[in-house]
């Protein structure tokens, strides 16, 4: 049984800036380092609050490597039967279950109904501990993917990995209107994005979320620290709840700061 959404994998060109990125900004710890012998690949595991990234870093990338987010991972209990459910309902199977590149755990990839790699792992090894405390970022609040086929991904995620649809909310608009779906287990959020039109030109992973006190705060802070804010940022979310910013690490990945209330406590 699939039971955890479990991290973003990020592929990333300078493996000691981007860990100087999420450590010394966002208060990231490190809770697994792993190594891949066949593609010289680091891996490094960070716990932000209480989510999770892993850092992929090869020091010689093949030719066309994509940098940034590039899966969406997820705790299985039984890999096999997972896999196998999974591709005989029809989901594009990418990599079928073998021993993981590490050596810890297994794992496989899959592709969901809009392309998003999906990986599932099977390992003892826990590298969850306590939520690291950090006096501006409070919490994860959501992991981001684009959903073009919205129910289709909902098929998916909903009905047959076993989420929960935890809020919907809209993002008005006269002609394409945003429609946001959180589904949860527990801590871990998954945030649908879809539109009637379908984008095809943003990123399937478009970011991940941290939720703060005070948006414009911590973006004074950050820009101290070196780092700047998207130009348009701050601004109040499009949701009407709360304001937003956005930052981004080494690689362009976009890191999205709310400070509304946990989604769980939203009424």
């Amino acid at each position: 049984m699939i039971h955890e959404l479990n991290h973003f994998g990020i592929v990333v060109r300078d493996l000691e800036k981007s860990l100087a990125f999420y450590q010394d900004l966002l208060g990231a710890k490190i809770v697994y380092k792993g190594f891949i012998p066949p593609t010289r690949t680091d891996v490094v595991y960070l716990l932000i609050s209480g989510g999770m990234i892993e850092l992929l870093y090869r020091p010689e990338p093949p030719a066309g490597e994509t940098f940034g987010i590039t899966h969406v991972a997820f705790m299985s209990d039984d890999l096999d039967a997972d896999y196998e459910r999974l591709t005989g309902l029809g989901y594009k199977g990418l990599v079928a279950p073998k021993v993981a590149g590490s050596g810890v755990g297994r794992l496989a990839f899959l592709s969901d109904p809009n392309g998003a790699r999906i990986e599932l792992i099977q390992r003892d090894l826990e590298m969850r501990a306590e939520p690291v405390t950090h006096d501006v970022i409070k919490s994860f609040d959501h992991y981001s993917v684009l959903a073009n086929d919205l129910d289709a991904a909902l098929i998916l995620y909903r009905d047959v990995m076993g989420m929960k649809v935890l809020k919907e909310m809209t993002v008005p608009h006269p002609t394409n209107p945003l429609s946001i779906v959180y589904l949860n287990w527990d801590y871990d959020v998954l945030e649908l994005l879809h539109r009637p039109t379908p984008d095809t030109t943003s990123p399937i992973f478009g970011h991940f979320a941290l939720r703060v006190d005070s948006v414009d705060e911590a973006l004074t802070r950050f820009e101290a620290q070196g780092v700047s804010p998207e130009p348009g940022t701050p601004k109040p979310a499009g949701t009407g709840i709360g304001r937003i910013g956005i930052i981004r690490d080494p690689d362009g990945v976009k890191v999205e700061l709310v400070d509304r209330a946990d989604l769980r406590d939203l009424p």
